[in-house]
């Protein structure tokens, strides 16, 4: 299938059709306000998995934010209710993100499952679909052993996940060495690495930088706006505000290197996930070596080493308040 292509500055640009993989939590949410609001990009569904909030939990807001937006005629699918192996394991959050979302939506659930609609997707699409998977990887990990050849059916999966250690802020945030989405199923992000599926990871090495945190003086620039959108982002992001004095960008960020993949800088890397140690499990372990190595490993991801954070930020910004 040809790509389709949308007018922007002046100039014919390619139109990606994206499927957001989400768990549904507070930075889910502002990335997928970002990605509706931006139009590079054609959001042909939203798959809901366990993470942060249970299943249910997910696709609720899921369903309730695209309310909110006003979206029609994008499907929402449910995914994994448990990572691979492990047991679902609550976590918290620190805004009441349920009562800032409009009431239920009448919006049904798409009929198939998460992973069955993302390889329909992938065989309609013909090899033009970028993923973005923002919570963990489950439900891509399904798709790739029910189907192995959605490898070569996609054009991109790009993930916000992992501790790369590669920059001085790759250190977990669930335990020392693992980011959550990782920790959370760490089986399920060895299949998707080992795959040979096309991965591109915006881990906490960025996304934990203070050049790419919202910063209360351009927090308060979505104060002024009074539009709907921005008083929604303004009731997210308030408490972590008021306590730390920025609000860190983890998934709007992988949305952004969807939008313009020239915000970010990367560099390919052989990554391994940590299945088996208690204390390690879902560390990314990086081995920095050429795509054809004598110890026969070869650079599976490209993994985001820096981010271009005044533009990022400033489009961060400029499509919250539209």
């Amino acid at each position: 299938m040809a790509a389709q292509t949308c007018w922007q500055f002046g100039c014919i640009m390619s139109l990606k059709n994206v499927i957001i993989d989400t768990d549904s939590g507070i930075d889910d949410i502002l990335a997928m306000m970002l990605a509706f609001n931006s139009s590079e990009l054609k959001i042909e569904a939203v798959t809901t998995v366990a993470g942060v909030v249970a299943q249910e939990q997910a696709q609720k807001r899921a369903l309730r934010l695209l309310k909110f937006l006003d979206v029609k005629n994008v499907p929402v699918a449910t995914g994994a209710v448990k990572p691979l192996l492990r047991e679902f394991r609550e976590t918290f959050e620190t805004t009441d993100l349920d009562e800032l979302l409009p009431p239920e939506s009448e919006q049904k659930l798409d009929r198939k499952p998460a992973a069955r609609l993302i390889l329909d997707k992938a065989d309609e699409l013909n090899g033009d679909l970028t993923i973005i998977a923002i919570g963990p990887l489950t439900n891509i990990a399904v798709a790739t052993l029910v189907d192995p050849e959605i490898v070569d059916k996609i054009t991109e999966l790009i993930i916000m996940g992992g501790a790369f250690n590669i920059t001085p802020y790759g250190r977990g945030n669930v335990t020392p060495v693992a980011e959550f989405n990782m920790w959370c199923d760490p089986e399920a992000a060895k299949i998707v690495f080992d795959s040979g599926i096309t991965v591109k990871a915006i881990g906490l090495d960025v996304t934990t930088d203070p050049d790419n945190r919202l910063s209360n003086e351009r927090f308060k620039e979505i104060w002024k706006s009074d539009t709907k959108r921005a008083r929604l982002v303004v009731d997210l992001c308030r408490r972590h505000i008021q306590e730390l004095g920025y609000f860190n960008l983890h998934d709007p960020i992988a949305v952004a290197a969807a939008i313009d993949p020239e915000l970010i800088r990367t560099k390919r890397l052989f990554v391994e996930i940590e299945t088996i140690s208690q204390l390690t499990y879902g560390q990314t372990i990086v081995h920095e070596l050429s795509p054809s190595s004598s110890c026969g490993k070869r650079s599976n991801i490209e993994v985001c080493v820096s981010v271009d954070s005044e533009r990022f930020i400033d489009l961060f910004i400029s499509r919250m308040v539209s």
